[in-house]
C-alpha cells in the first residue's frame, strides 16, 4: 500500500497506532489489577474502593459499596480472592450488563454453636442478566472470567454462585468460610 497510496497507508498507520494504544492502556490496566498486593492497597476495603470508583468513571453506572464483613476474619489469601472475584464480576458488569446501578456487599453471618459461620461477598446488578448455564457450557472456549472466578473460589475453599435473569440482573456471590485454610496456605 506504501507505493500505491502512500496517504492511505498512513491514514491506515494511523488508525492502528490509536487501537494499539488503546489496547495497551487496556492490558496495562488490567495487569495493574492483577498485581497490586492487598497490602500496597490499604487492605481490602480500600482496594474494593478503588474498583468501584474506576468502573464509576469508565462506565458511569452507579455503584454502591456496603462492607460489613470484617476482613481481618479472612487470610491473606482469601481476602485476594475476595478481591479478584469482585474485579471480576465488576469487570463483567462494564462490559456486558447494561446496567444502572450495583452493589458490592460484604456481609458475615456467624456460626451458632461453635459453627464456623459464612463471610459472603456479594456484586449485584440491575442489568440485562444472561443464561448462566449457557455460558458455562461455552466457558472453555470464550468465557475466561467467569472460570477464574470459579477457579478464584476454589483455591481458597469458597463457593461461587452466580443468579441471573433478565427480569433481575446478575448476582455473583462468593462464601468463604473463616478460619478455614486455603489450598495456596
Amino acid at each position: 500500500m506504501m507505493g500505491r497510496d502512500p496517504a492511505a497507508a498512513s491514514a491506515e498507520l494511523d488508525v492502528m497506532r490509536t487501537r494499539m494504544d488503546r489496547e495497551l492502556r487496556k492490558m496495562r490496566a488490567f495487569i495493574h489489577e492483577l498485581r497490586p498486593s492487598l497490602d500496597d492497597a490499604g487492605g481490602l476495603a480500600s482496594a474494593l474502593q478503588d474498583t468501584v470508583d474506576r468502573l464509576g468513571a469508565e462506565t458511569g453506572v452507579q455503584v454502591a459499596l456496603d462492607l460489613r464483613a470484617p476482613e481481618d476474619l479472612l487470610d491473606l489469601d482469601s481476602r485476594t480472592a475476595v478481591l479478584r472475584v469482585a474485579q471480576e464480576a465488576l469487570r463483567n458488569v462494564g462490559k456486558h450488563a447494561g446496567a444502572q446501578h450495583v452493589i458490592v456487599a460484604t456481609m458475615h453471618h456467624p456460626g451458632s454453636d461453635g459453627a464456623p459461620g459464612a463471610w459472603i461477598l456479594e456484586v449485584r446488578d440491575d442489568g440485562k442478566g444472561f443464561s448462566v448455564d449457557e455460558v458455562l457450557e461455552r466457558s472453555a472456549r470464550r468465557h475466561f472470567g467467569l472460570r477464574f472466578m470459579r477457579e478464584r473460589a476454589q483455591l481458597v475453599n469458597g463457593e461461587l454462585e452466580i443468579i441471573s435473569t433478565e427480569a433481575t440482573g446478575t448476582t455473583v456471590r462468593l462464601r468463604l468460610v473463616p478460619g478455614e485454610r486455603s489450598e495456596q496456605g
